[in-house]
């Protein structure tokens, strides 16, 4: 075939697909888990039952948060703050009510059937404004309605749960007030610690539309956030809704331009689909990072930022999805509270030294109270959690090696190096030689999970030195502590291990159910232990099958987790196999996840294990169809972001892999791996290419070169 004939038909074959996508919830229920749902990062709407004859749409902004003084209790004093609702009434009661969200054009729609006719209630999150477009479309309705506002009380949510440990003092917040200036109507909440948020909103009713404009102002200080928030809807013309609706179309369909996955399984494809939208919903380049709940709140004892494992997971799939403008919120967080994350730490290790405990408010306050020759009387479980900064850098590591910037590494290694540190300051050295964490610390979730080598922290403490020397490597090795690090990785002590597979710690074997993977983070998101070491395949099996046989404690993420794990090891049946229990038992009816108040990060979690059966990247290796299960023979996807910056392409016909393209945004080696017999090689670009026996196909590409890899 002519090479130029060639490149057009690949090229046109990756093409990705950006048409109209529509997630249907048959039935609206009482909880905003069977509701529809907007966002543009900062503010949200959900939609669904208030009661016989009532509908609610809650209004979220994700940076509400209080911001009391630092004290035992940041669960309560600098929780997340839930806003409140509108309350749409009827005349009569409500027959039946659906929804749906457009999820490329991003509104969302409950159309609602009574007495007096169909109404259909319209929101759309604006993406460039701070402003909700709530539309009330009346044209087959016969009846009266009434909105009106209800403001949620102004105290952290855990108060409202039996189990959790209150405050012994906890002022309340003032109280709020309403307030009218000219057409527009508003509630105003000030706050104890300063500061305030506010709801404003203006209605506008038509003959056959009535339109509202909503927004929410925040500060942390002062009263002017209340008169900004008035004037922002009060000049908010119809001109600019027009134009804000144009833009609002044109972010969102670049944004589902950036990168495609095509499934044969419709259920699936409407799950990724909707994720993808989830993603932009809850968070933007430029708006707050991920917490549990995202623009959507409800009754939780979660109101704030979990950085052992959910926030992690919450991110996971943002490189793979070409997403990097979504990480850069995360990036952000980190960055700008660098200092706080210095405060975190003991007194005496703060010089060099970083790390945040088990959950936070958005200045990533939580200490570790961890400290050599002390013992931490008093001190909770997620103030001995050693390696969570570690683990959240391992998704500014990710989001350095898909952007390869030189800002990006040089803000990333001082942070690593530091996080690192304090582990270094936690060391002993036993009489063999080998260096041993000299402190007990706490393996997330573990009943009394307390001990000494926990797996958790050996795992992240070994990827953290591992990936400190490679970084250094790329400068010449010249850091005065790279001879530390390599002796110190050199003579770490063994995994803890019996004959079920891995403990939870030394002298802890893993005994009782656990839904947290802790224990085996080694094996994934790691892969320090992999499919690849023909030596731990039966290690890794036993491991994942003891944990998985304890099922009593098991929730979402226990099985992407498990998908995860079985992605690696190439078994795309069972990889599929533990998504089925997910989707069919925990993912509620929009697709949101509970675990007694909304947790984000498990259907995220699901993303990025589907995007794993599609493309890994481990061990030096880009690995295409690795693990597709059986019965997806037809499968494809377009601009999946690889290491290195790399964008891949594939497309798999009748279970055979037909095509692969990279393009290699910065030039670099790759190391390829596939199913493609025979394969030819062609490049659009400078680029040399070997194909070894065993398959595996090492390409070097200069920046820009496209290559492509077909079946003869």
């Amino acid at each position: 075939m002519n090479l130029r004939i060639l490149f057009f038909f690949i090229c046109a074959t990756f093409q990705p697909f950006w048409g109209s996508a529509q997630f249907r919830i048959p039935a609206l229920g009482h909880s905003i888990y069977e509701g529809v749902f907007t966002g543009n990062g900062l503010l949200g709407t959900m939609t669904y039952l208030a009661g016989k004859n009532s509908m609610r749409v809650d209004i979220g902004r994700t940076d509400v948060y209080d911001h009391r003084a630092n004290s035992e209790d940041k669960l309560f004093d600098q929780a997340r703050m839930s806003l409140g609702h509108f309350e749409i009434e009827f005349e009569s009661p409500i027959v039946q009510a659906k929804g749906d969200i457009y999820l490329k054009e991003a509104f969302a729609e409950a159309n609602v059937s009574t007495g007096k006719g169909i109404m259909r209630i319209r929101t759309t999150t604006l993406s460039n404004d701070n402003v909700i477009l709530l539309e009330v479309f009346k044209k087959d309705f016969n009846g009266n309605y009434h909105l009106t506002w209800k403001p949620d009380e102004a105290i952290s949510p855990r108060m409202g749960f039996s189990y959790t440990q209150k405050p012994k003092n906890y002022p309340a917040n003032p109280k709020g007030h309403f307030g009218e200036q000219g057409e527009i109507k508003y509630f105003d909440q000030p706050l104890l610690a300063g500061g305030g948020y506010v709801t404003a909103y203006y209605g506008k009713p038509g003959k056959e539309v009535d339109i509202y404009l909503i927004t929410v102002g925040y500060s942390q200080r002062g009263t002017a956030y209340i008169k900004t928030a008035i004037n922002y809807v009060q000049n908010f013309s119809k001109q600019k809704l027009t134009k804000g609706l144009a833009s609002h179309r044109k972010w969102w369909t670049n944004y589902f331009k950036a990168s495609t996955l095509e499934l044969p399984d419709t259920v699936y494809q409407q799950f990724y689909d909707m994720q993808l939208y989830k993603l932009a919903s809850a968070t933007r380049s430029d708006k707050p990072a991920m917490d549990l709940q995202g623009p959507w709140t409800s009754p939780t004892p979660w109101p704030a930022y979990w950085l052992n494992l959910n926030m992690q997971l919450a991110y996971s799939p943002v490189f793979k999805a070409n997403q990097l403008g979504i990480a850069n919120s995360l990036i952000q967080m980190i960055d700008g509270n660098k200092d706080q994350l210095r405060q975190n730490v003991p007194e005496p290790y703060r010089y060099n030294s970083l790390a945040v405990g088990r959950s936070s408010g958005p200045t990533l306050w939580s200490p570790v109270l961890l400290a050599k020759d002390v013992s931490p009387e008093g001190a909770s479980d997620g103030e001995k959690e050693l390696g969570n900064l570690v683990w959240l850098l391992h998704s500014y590591y990710q989001y350095y090696r898909a952007t390869m910037s030189q800002d990006v590494y040089d803000r990333l290694f001082p942070l690593l190096k530091e996080a690192i540190n304090y582990h270094l300051h936690l060391l002993e050295k036993d009489q063999a030689g080998k260096y041993h964490i000299g402190v007990k610390t706490y393996s997330p979730e573990y009943p009394k999970g307390y001990a000494y080598d926990t797996n958790y922290d050996l795992s992240i403490f070994r990827w953290g030195l591992k990936t400190l020397i490679e970084l250094d490597q790329e400068r010449g090795a010249k850091d005065k502590l790279h001879a530390v690090w390599k002796n110190v990785l050199a003579n770490l002590t063994d995994y803890p291990q019996d004959t079920d597979g891995f403990m939870i710690a030394k002298d802890l074997p893993y005994g009782e159910s656990h839904r947290h993977y802790s224990h085996l983070v080694m094996i994934y998101p790691f892969y320090d232990i992999n499919w690849d070491q023909e030596g731990n395949q039966a290690l890794i099996e036993r491991s994942i099958a003891h944990w998985q046989s304890k099922k009593q404690w098991l929730q979402g993420y226990s099985f992407t987790g498990a998908a995860s794990m079985y992605a690696m090891m190439g078994r795309g049946d069972s990889a599929l196999a533990s998504l089925d229990v997910l989707l069919q038992k925990y993912i509620k009816a929009n697709t949101l996840y509970a675990e007694s108040g909304p947790v984000i990060e498990t259907p995220l979690a699901a993303m990025a294990s589907i995007q794993e059966l599609c493309m890994q990247y481990w061990n030096g290796v880009l690995r295409v169809f690795p693990a597709i299960p059986h019965k997806w023979e037809d499968v494809s996807f377009a601009n999946f972001l690889a290491d290195g910056g790399n964008l891949v392409s594939a497309q798999r016909k009748n279970g055979k892999t037909t095509g692969i393209q990279i393009k290699s945004q910065y030039g670099g080696r790759i190391r390829l791996k596939a199913d493609i017999s025979a394969p030819e090689i062609k490049m659009q670009g400078k680029g040399t290419f070997d194909i070894a026996q065993d398959g595996m196909i090492d390409l070097n590409l200069d920046k820009g070169t496209i290559a492509l890899i077909v079946a003869r």
